[in-house]
């Protein structure tokens, strides 16, 4: 019986490390078809699973970083070589996005942007080794704890830092007690609850300078819902 515990415990033990190993935030590695434009950093992202699919996910707002002098909406055009989400433990682990399927040649690229989010499909297998979030489905308490995490600019150790929510913002976005901190890099990593369900995107953040605090504002699930539903239903229109 003893032994039996042990056993048991030891694969629990094993359980969460291999968990902890999975990759939970990822880099954006963009490249152009002129190479002048590329960049290897332009963000950070994560995967979702929903509906079935799994989608590759980041802040509408890199393309500010990631964009050739022809771009001046949300699409490519045909500018684009490839955009790869990689693995900063391990560099071989690389996850190739298709279409961004949310692309709109008619909204401007301006700040702020309308709903901060990249939506790609996916291509090829999930490799091992990489966290597929969940969203959640119930609302948020204010007060509660939430996270996110990002890579900042020329780090390759990710930050998980804990916020307190405070509220919805006029615009949908989720208003956030972060510590101060230089966050630049981590736009479009995950923002989640302590059973580690989505809630969010890091987006807007700055120190307000009257204040001296920390304005940190992710932009909540509800527009990638959205851009989901909407595709959906094109393609259900398309196929009848």
């Amino acid at each position: 019986m003893r032994r039996t515990i042990v056993l048991f415990l030891l694969c629990l033990l094993v359980s969460k490390w291999s968990v902890a190993q999975l990759d939970s935030v990822l880099v954006c590695d963009v490249k152009f078809k002129t190479s002048k434009f590329d960049n290897g950093h332009a963000g950070s992202g994560f995967l979702v699973k929903y509906d079935k699919k799994v989608y590759a996910c980041t802040a509408k707002h890199v393309l500010f970083f990631a964009k050739t002098e022809n771009m001046k909406t949300i699409s490519f055009g045909n500018d684009l070589k490839s955009w790869s989400f990689i693995s900063k433990k391990n560099p071989d682990i690389k996850l190739l996005a298709g279409k961004l399927i949310n692309e709109n040649k008619e909204e401007p690229l301006a700040m702020p942007p309308n709903g901060d989010w990249l939506v790609f499909e996916t291509m090829g297998e999930i490799p091992d080794g990489l966290h597929l979030f969940d969203l959640r489905t119930n609302s948020l308490e204010i007060g509660e704890r939430l996270y996110f995490m990002g890579y900042p600019y020329g780090s390759n150790v990710p930050i998980k830092v804990e916020g307190r929510f405070k509220g919805y913002t006029e615009t949908g976005n989720l208003s956030l007690d972060v510590p101060k901190g230089t966050y630049n890099g981590c736009s479009g990593g995950p923002v989640f609850d302590r059973q580690g369900l989505l809630v969010g995107l890091v987006s807007m953040g700055y120190i307000d300078q009257t204040t001296d605090s920390m304005v940190f504002e992710p932009a909540s699930v509800e527009y990638f819902k959205k851009t989901i539903v909407k595709i959906t239903i094109h393609e259900n229109q398309t196929e009848s």
